[in-house]
């Protein structure tokens, strides 16, 4: 499948989590319109709606500038106040648009992956960083020196709790050479998804390193398979890799046991014989390595309960010295 259109998919499989992110963006826009609405200058007609509703009467007996400073709930914000809530509001608008490159990015040859997750992040984070903008501009707490910067790059290490729900998705390109995949684990948190769509040779089993209890983790070569990733209430990540690299999916939601939440479909038989980028031979068989004993693992029968009591544990050698003595002394 050509990688636009392997981006096209996996940005459908991320539907849900796309609109999660586009609903909290746009009702986040109108509440600034409303807000700036009602906390504008006099002059943009707060005035005249409070004379209208006084009336003829008071019309020559009450200032409705004073009045309306007073009594209406709202109060007009100087100049400088609005012009940060405006532009503010101006970035939750651009990134509120249905626009893909919110959700994509791309490392170039031999780049970092990490380090383009973050940036891609901080971006489209760009929409929380906006929104504390206004919060703190409409309670005089704005500090240009520190929060300006948060309209240019909001990285996700400065998320809290309901950010992180309302995560945005992100679709990464990245050659196989450059998979190195550790460094996303800070990453899953909260309702996160990442996938990234390998380009050329891969190492074997690059993803097991993210194998944790509540993060949901695949490596398939069919993007069609995405749909698992996209139907997760919770944080992942998968990869479409090559047919050589393994096939394995890891979900949180199939059970409390290691081996009713892993599914291993396909495991390389022969090991690494060249570095990769790098990835040295090393690194790839020991992950490799992991994903065989994982498979292991999940094939071992479970014990039924009291079963691990009754089995005889194995004899340690103090045991067999014990025993020996025993049958010397006669003492059975």
């Amino acid at each position: 499948m050509p990688s636009d259109e392997r981006s096209e998919r996996a940005l459908e499989a991320l539907a849900e989590d796309r609109d999660r992110f586009h609903t909290a963006v746009a009702t986040a826009v109108d509440q600034v319109h409303t807000f700036l609405s009602s906390h504008r200058s006099p002059e943009n007609g707060r005035s005249e709606r409070v004379a209208a509703e006084l009336g003829r009467f008071a019309a020559t007996r009450v200032d409705p500038d004073r009045f309306a400073a007073v009594f209406m709930d709202s109060e007009a914000l100087d100049a400088e106040t609005l012009a940060r809530v405006e532009t503010a509001a101006e970035v939750l608008e651009a990134l509120g648009k249905d626009d893909p490159t919110h959700f994509t990015a791309t490392v170039p040859e031999g780049g970092d992956l990490r380090d383009t997750v973050v940036d891609a992040l901080a971006r489209s984070g760009r929409a929380f960083g906006a929104a504390r903008v206004i919060d703190l501009a409409r309670t005089g707490r704005y500090d240009g020196e520190t929060h300006a910067p948060f309209l240019e790059s909001f990285p996700s290490r400065m998320w809290n709790r309901a950010e992180r729900e309302i995560a945005p998705p992100l679709v990464v390109e990245v050659d196989g050479a450059d998979l190195r995949v550790g460094g996303l684990a800070e990453f899953l948190e909260g309702m996160q998804k990442i996938v990234l769509l390998v380009r050329g040779e891969a190492p074997p089993a690059a993803l097991v390193r993210l194998v944790t209890p509540g993060i949901f983790v695949m490596q398939t070569p069919d993007a069609a398979a995405l749909d698992r990733l996209g139907a997760f209430r919770g944080p992942g990540i998968a990869a479409v890799v090559p047919e050589s690299a393994a096939r394995f999916m890891h979900d949180p939601a199939g059970g409390p046991t290691p081996a009713s939440r892993l599914q291993i479909d396909s495991v390389p038989g022969e090991p690494p014989k060249k570095p990769l980028g790098r990835l040295t031979i090393f690194q790839q068989t020991q992950e490799l390595e992991q994903l065989r004993a994982l498979t292991a693992a999940a094939q071992e029968p479970v014990a039924e309960e009291g079963e691990a009591a009754a089995r005889p544990s194995p004899a340690m050698p103090g045991d067999k010295l014990a025993a020996w003595l025993l049958r010397q002394a006669n003492l059975d």
